[in-house]
């Protein structure tokens, strides 16, 4: 299916759904739509979920291999299914199967020369900062900052496979003709962050994630309502900023009164660990 790209006219919700109506996109496997929708009932059941998660090998052993990382950082190596289920808990377990499903569509989609690898070592570099940062100052919504600032950048493959003429736009974005953002609402009038919104509306993804992921692209916005989202959303964007390292720990420091070489030091060390994730995904 061809995605039209042409400007819209206001950039509302309802124009971008029906501009994006009838994008093709990439199907998420049943186990992982019955145990999503399994973890967001009141009444979860951990060991049914567990049992549903088996009986597809591939996806298990991304589940242990993530759950093994040094973003969860488990006390003893976890070597079963149930145990991983167990030890995340239905919040955790929730966003890593959201995390698998997305990032399985968008590598299915990705166009011959995008360079997966590189964007999920990016994404992760900026999820592990926001899970660090939750940790301190959000810990209730850690999942929703780690999930939404790791998949905030998903509709990018997705639309390069829909569209040349995004690919196009993609190629002047990395030889520095702007920013991303700011040269999809040129050129179309929406961005890939509002587009991604949209498909995890499609997907029934929770709405708390939608709402994250949206803050992605505007740092500076002083009414984000998740501003860890807002704020680490330059990580990982080459050619933007001189320093995206200096620039997200001012920011962090400026609104959380972190200092700044504190906050350099998660940053550094969130990259470091981000790896075994950014290696599952790619």
């Amino acid at each position: 299916m061809v995605l039209g790209l042409k400007r819209l006219r206001g950039g509302s919700g309802n124009e971008l759904k029906k501009l994006l109506v009838d994008v093709e996109l990439p199907t998420i496997p049943a186990v992982v739509s019955t145990t999503i929708e399994k973890t967001s009932a009141p009444d979860c059941d951990l060991a049914e979920v567990s049992d549903i998660l088996v009986t597809d090998p591939g996806l298990s052993a991304r589940l242990l291999s993530i759950a093994n990382s040094a973003a969860y950082a488990p006390r003893n190596p976890i070597n079963g299914v149930r145990q991983a289920v167990m030890m995340l808990g239905r919040n955790h377990l929730e966003s890593l199967l959201i995390t698998l499903a997305a990032g399985g569509a968008a590598n299915s989609v990705a166009p011959a020369g995008f360079d997966m690898e590189a964007f999920w070592t990016k994404a992760a570099w900026r999820a592990g900062t926001a899970a660090m940062l939750a940790e301190q100052f959000d810990r209730v919504r850690r999942t929703e900052n780690f999930t939404a600032s790791l998949l905030g950048d998903i509709a990018v493959p997705i639309l390069a496979h829909h569209q040349p003429a995004y690919l196009d736009l993609l190629t002047e974005w990395q030889a520095g003709a702007g920013e991303l953002i700011e040269l999809e609402r040129a050129a179309f009038g929406w961005d890939h962050i509002e587009v991604a919104g949209w498909m995890f509306d499609e997907w029934g993804f929770p709405p708390a994630l939608r709402t994250a992921v949206l803050e992605l692209g505007r740092p500076e916005n002083p009414d984000a309502e998740y501003p860890i989202v807002a704020i680490v959303s330059v990580l990982g964007t080459p050619g933007e900023l001189p320093d995206v390292i200096g620039e997200t720990a001012g920011r962090i420091e400026a609104r959380f009164g972190m200092a700044f070489d504190q906050a350099v030091s998660l940053i550094e060390r969130a990259g470091d660990e981000s790896g075994t994730i950014a290696r599952t995904l790619s």
